[in-house]
Formats: C-alpha cells, sequence, structure tokens
C-alpha cells in the first residue's frame, strides 16, 4: 500500500512542471487576447468568407496603432451603411425588387457581378464609379492578367466581353446560389446626379470612340424627339450636341417605360445590383473610394503589393449645380423619381440643388 502510494506521489511531481508550463502559457493567451470578437451585428447580411485582419486588441506593453482605428472606424461606416440600406429596402415598391429565384432564372439581371474565385470575391460593377480601375484589379486578382500594377493593362482590355467571369455564366443553379451566399460581395456606388452628369459628358458631349458611338445609338434618337421648333431640322445628323435637359427628358421617358431597357451607364444601383436581394458584405463609396478601395482588397486577402491606383480629383461635383440648373422644375422632380431610391438606400441627397425633396 506504502508503495502505490509513493508511486503516485512521485508521478504528480513528474508531470508538475508540465501542467505549470501549460497554465502559463494559457494565461499569456488570455492576456494578448482578452475576449473573442462579438458577432457583427450585421451578420444576417454577411457571407462566411474570410474577416479583416483582427487588430482589435493590441499585444501586452503595444500601443494600439493608428491602423487599428482606421479598422475600427471603417467597420463601424460599414455597418452604418449596411444598416441604412436594410431599413430603406424595407420602403421599395415590391415591383422593384426582383425575387432571389428571379435572378437566378434570369440570369441577365446578374450579368454586372463580376467573380473571383481565387479570393472568392464577388464585384458588382458600376459604370461610373471606378469600374474600370476596379476591373483592371479584378483581372490581376482572378489570374487573367500578369501585371502587378492596375494602370498597365490598357483602359478597353477590362471591358471586353469574356475577359471576367460574370456570375450570369455560372453554370449549376447550386454553384451560382453557393457563390451568392459565401463568396465576399462588394459595390461601389457614387451620388447618383454626379454619376448622371459624369456619364452624361462622357458619352454624349466629349469627341472620343466611345462616345461617337454613343451619340450614334442614343445622340440621334434624342435630337429627333425632344429638339422642338425649327432646331430639330438643326440637328446633327452625328448624334452632336444634345443638351442636359433633352437627354434628361429622354431617361425620364425612358423610365416610365421599363428600366431593363436603360443602358447601363445611366441604369441605377438598384438595377444594376439589386442591393436588397443580394446581401453586400460592403459597400464603397466614390467619395471614400481610396480607403475604401484599400480595405476592400486588404479584407478579400489580395497580394501586398496590390494597391487601388491614385484616384484622381473629379472636376464633376462642380459641374452637378450648372447641369440642375438648366432643368426646369417638373424635369428635375421626374428626374430625381428615376433615382430616387438609389439616393434613400445609399444616404444621398439633393440638399443644396434647385429643389430640395
Amino acid at each position: 500500500m506504502g508503495g502505490d502510494v509513493s508511486g503516485r506521489v512521485v508521478a504528480l511531481l513528474l508531470t508538475l512542471p508540465s501542467l505549470v508550463c501549460y497554465l502559463m502559457l494559457l494565461d499569456t493567451d488570455t492576456t494578448r487576447y482578452p475576449q473573442k470578437h462579438k458577432q457583427d451585428p450585421e451578420s444576417e447580411w454577411s457571407s462566411s468568407s474570410a474577416s479583416l485582419p483582427d487588430t482589435r486588441f493590441p499585444l501586452v506593453n503595444e500601443t494600439p496603432s493608428e491602423q487599428d482605428y482606421w479598422w475600427d472606424d471603417w467597420r463601424e461606416v460599414q455597418r452604418r451603411r449596411k444598416a441604412a440600406l436594410r431599413r430603406a429596402c424595407n420602403h421599395v415598391t415590391r415591383g422593384r425588387v426582383k425575387s432571389r429565384a428571379r435572378l437566378i432564372t434570369d440570369r441577365k439581371y446578374l450579368y454586372n457581378l463580376l467573380v473571383d474565385d481565387n479570393h472568392k470575391a464577388i464585384y458588382c460593377y458600376v459604370p461610373k464609379v471606378a469600374c474600370t480601375n476596379w476591373k483592371r484589379i479584378m483581372m490581376i486578382l482572378s489570374g487573367r492578367s500578369n501585371a502587378t500594377d492596375p494602370l498597365t493593362i490598357r483602359s478597353h482590355i477590362p471591358h471586353e466581353e469574356g475577359v471576367l467571369t460574370r456570375l450570369s455564366g455560372v453554370g449549376r443553379v447550386t454553384m451560382l446560389n453557393y457563390k451568392l451566399r459565401t463568396y465576399t460581395k462588394f459595390l461601389l456606388v457614387r451620388h447618383p446626379i454626379e454619376r448622371l452628369v459624369s456619364a452624361y459628358r462622357n458619352k454624349l458631349v466629349i469627341n472620343s470612340t466611345s462616345a461617337t458611338d454613343f451619340k450614334r445609338r442614343f445622340g440621334i434618337t434624342i435630337l429627333k424627339k425632344y429638339r422642338k421648333g425649327s432646331d430639330q431640322h438643326n440637328a446633327s445628323l452625328s448624334g452632336d450636341g444634345v443638351t442636359f435637359p433633352e437627354f434628361v427628358s429622354y431617361l425620364t421617358d425612358r423610365e416610365q417605360s421599363s428600366y431593363q431597357s436603360m443602358n447601363e451607364h445611366w441604369s441605377p444601383y438598384l438595377e444594376l445590383c439589386h442591393p436588397c436581394t443580394i446581401k453586400y458584405n460592403i459597400i464603397g463609396k466614390y467619395e471614400t473610394l481610396e480607403e475604401d478601395a484599400e480595405y476592400i482588397l486588404r479584407k478579400i486577402g489580395a497580394p501586398s503589393y496590390l494597391h487601388f491606383p491614385p484616384v484622381l480629383t473629379s472636376h464633376t461635383p462642380s459641374l452637378v449645380s450648372s447641369h440642375l440648373a438648366s432643368l426646369s422644375d417638373t424635369l428635375l422632380r421626374r428626374l430625381y423619381e428615376v433615382y430616387k431610391y438609389d439616393f434613400k438606400l445609399f444616404q444621398y441627397d439633393m440638399e443644396n440643388n434647385k429643389i430640395a425633396f
């Protein structure tokens, strides 16, 4: 009996150092990381994709860096943007929101969603919201280009059909559903009227190959229908000279017939990206493009060398007021009706312009 007790004591003494080391390691771990993250209150709008780096709890004797605060601020901005979107979606007319089943059945509605399987990301591109550079980045991320600098990719290439994978081209319904459910989904938006003015100037005012095509496709039609009186006979056969009021008259008439008939350069966000049906993880804005782009790239695990190109100052915001001033009150109100949900969904307004809504 005494031998058995002595044996147990010896065994306990031999295991004691290992137990002490284990407890020390456990204590160190809880000191470094006091608690786990609480579940994101917007998690029902999130996928199970990789989360941002955990910078919320610094190591012992470390002072939180400025970057840590930026991450926290960005998370809070995203939380507010998604919460505002969710609230606004509750007030969108039912007929304007396409069900998930309809999106999957009629794939044309998913045309603007681009897929990067390497990083499990889906990007809904919106023309006139830095989409050329984002498409360049998607080419690099998905392995469609060996470039390390997005600007070395010629601007027309990302827009060519077949260069990038579209969600509309995913074959099996089960795979499409899987990607929609689990991939990190993001889109970027801009003040609706600022985007519209940019599209008008880029496609119907300046002289470029792209603008020449748009003037033929839309300019001639607009001039024939909305150029009044004797000026109608002097309308350009090339589609040059469309005024902003004529363009808005065309848009508001088209809106009453079918949103789907609108060109993607001025189609509402609600129609291009379906933000009340597809639950986006990240909402970026043109006004905060540089920081949003950096955070998006780090979120999806992009290579450390890959960054969004330097953001150039846009002159379009300074032109918005003068373009709106050329519209009658009636035409301005009709224009707002076309984009009213875009305003509400993404927290934009018409203050400081001709009419307050």
